[in-house]
């Protein structure tokens, strides 16, 4: 009797440790530590081939990784132990996996046919079973919502105090876009179980898509207040302080790291931090193990992430390297517009290199949709065509800075109109400070600018296209001689050019070189011009 005895304590036991090493390894999913799943699950059916259980579990962390292969491997598996140990029996859960890998091969009338078949043999009294197959909908991003709530109020009658099926109700409303419902069932979650974690996290993440920070923030805190060790909501609040106090981000990712698994993502992670946290060094370092850890299969951003620390420690050489080595390596589709401006400053720092440096800022411009990016972008190809005398590429490039800019101003249009002058392309000029004089009337440069323009589309004067700017010059600048000494000598000089030989009026020519002379009595060019005048006027010279 005390044999017997024994012995049942010994199977009692072993099957509490059988459920405990499920549960253990259901834990590590919870969490989303797949790693530790994956390796916990593997170890069970190692230890125990025939742990059906097992199996079950371990598909849905290969499905959460996307291991579809993997996933079909493990069944046939399962398959082979059953063949050869003359298994016929499979549990529910066992059943419910054929159909959700029947789902994510796209074959959802078949996998209905197995779920419906199985749910018939369970008389819908499985709890487990009908949370499985809703749970195998929604991994598949089903859109059969009607179906998954349905399957989840036959488990609530079954289980009233699960917390999991009124989160994933919780999950299905947020798929509907329904969050009213599903902050709703995400609370009932929390009723039933208070630290279930992963309600509240959700509640944020609800939050979060509506740009709700006070909101989100407080579930997001609550959630790791409910469970310290719930890893998901230490990395949002990481990222939410990640742009913000780098500080606070570091304790929440020191917090995720140690709270998830360790792979090669959290790696990338921490990489990232150490330059954002500005420990170029560091981050370099880091980068750097880890491409020789991976060798070739390293992602290429780390390269750029090297180039981006070296140009922040001031060398430029270095980074340029890394960065060439970025451009090479990745995919044209992973570049973004902050890659292509660090080339062009980069590339500004060697001599020879001003077309690819053009080259990079357009294609830097072409990408980005800041629109103030893309006015500073156009800036500094406006001062590169600049430095290269190239006032035509200028203009047109303070053209398009004026043209992107949602508030521009008078002295964005006089530097473009300035440079189409300079070009040589005076109707273009004309018209800038065409539309200069019409949003500023008040102001001289505009007129004056116009006049200079007229003055050499007409350089016979013959049509004197430049007399009424020059005349508005005159009108305008009279109120202040002294600080508009120079425009005024210039439109006297004109004016009376204009009236002594294309008008033949020499009285109104004399009498804008007597206003020069006001100006400036010792101004020998209107001195002569005078007396010339004046002696026509005397003999009546035509």
């Amino acid at each position: 009797m005390k044999g017997k005895f024994l012995v049942i304590v010994l199977f009692l036991c072993t099957g509490f440790g059988f459920a405990q090493s499920i549960e253990e390894g259901k834990k590590h999913i919870y969490y989303e530590r797949w790693e530790s799943a994956e390796d916990h699950f593997r170890n069970l059916i190692t230890s125990d081939p025939g742990n059906l259980e097992a199996y079950y579990w371990l598909t849905k962390v290969l499905f959460a990784k996307n291991d579809i292969e993997g996933a079909k491997n493990l069944q046939k598996q399962l398959n082979v132990f059953r063949a050869t140990n003359s298994k016929e029996e499979v549990l529910p859960l066992n059943k419910v996996t054929s159909g959700e890998l029947l789902l994510h091969e796209g074959k959802s009338q078949e996998a209905k046919v197995v779920f419906d078949k199985v749910l018939d043999e369970t008389r819908n009294k499985k709890p487990e079973v009908l949370i499985a197959i809703a749970k195998a909908y929604l991994d598949v991003k089903s859109t059969e919502y009607p179906y998954i709530l349905e399957l989840l109020n036959k488990a609530e009658k079954r289980d009233k105090k699960n917390p999991e099926i009124f989160a994933l109700r919780g999950d299905v409303y947020r798929r509907m876009n329904d969050g009213g419902k599903a902050v709703q069932a995400y609370m009932q979650a929390l009723q039933k179980e208070s630290g279930y974690a992963k309600a509240s996290y959700n509640i944020g993440k609800i939050y979060l898509t509506q740009n709700n920070p006070e909101m989100y923030l407080k579930y997001f805190n609550q959630a790791i207040t409910n469970d310290a060790d719930y890893a998901p909501a230490y990395y949002d609040l990481f990222y939410y302080y990640y742009f913000r106090d780098v500080n606070t981000a570091k304790g929440f990712l020191d917090q995720y790291l140690s709270k998830s698994d360790s792979s090669l993502e959290n790696d990338y992670l921490l990489t990232d931090f150490l330059y954002a946290s500005s420990q170029p060094q560091q981050a370099i370092e880091k980068a750097k193990s880890l491409l020789d850890r991976q060798e070739e299969k390293a992602d290429p951003r780390l390269l750029k992430l090297i180039a981006y620390s070296y140009e922040a420690l001031g060398d430029s050489a270095n980074a340029l390297n890394y960065l060439q080595q970025y451009f090479a390596k990745e995919a044209d589709s992973n570049y973004v517009a902050k890659d292509f401006e660090l080339k062009a400053k980069l590339l500004t720092k060697f001599p020879g290199n001003e077309e690819e440096v053009i080259a990079s800022l357009r294609r830097a411009l072409e990408m980005d949709t800041s629109n103030a990016h893309k006015v500073e972008y156009a800036s500094q190809l406006a001062d590169l065509y600049k430095e290269q005398s190239d006032n035509s590429n200028q203009a047109k490039w303070l053209g398009i800075k004026y043209q992107l800019k949602e508030d521009p101003s008078n002295i964005d249009l006089y530097y473009w109109g300035v440079a189409h002058y300079s070009a040589s392309e005076y109707l273009q000029a004309d018209s800038i400070f065409s539309v200069y004089t019409e949003k500023y009337p008040e102001h001289l440069q505009g007129f004056y600018w116009r006049a200079k323009s007229n003055a050499l589309l007409d350089s016979t004067m013959e049509n004197g296209l430049a007399v009424p700017f020059y005349e508005k010059v005159i009108e305008m600048a009279s109120s202040d001689t002294v600080e508009n000494k120079s425009l005024l000598m210039q439109a006297y000089g004109y004016l009376g050019a204009y009236h002594a030989n294309i008008k033949k009026d020499y009285e109104k020519a004399l009498l804008n070189f007597s206003k020069i002379l006001e100006l400036e009595p010792d101004n020998a060019d209107a001195v002569r011009y005078q007396q010339i005048l004046q002696e026509w006027v005397k003999t009546g010279n035509q």
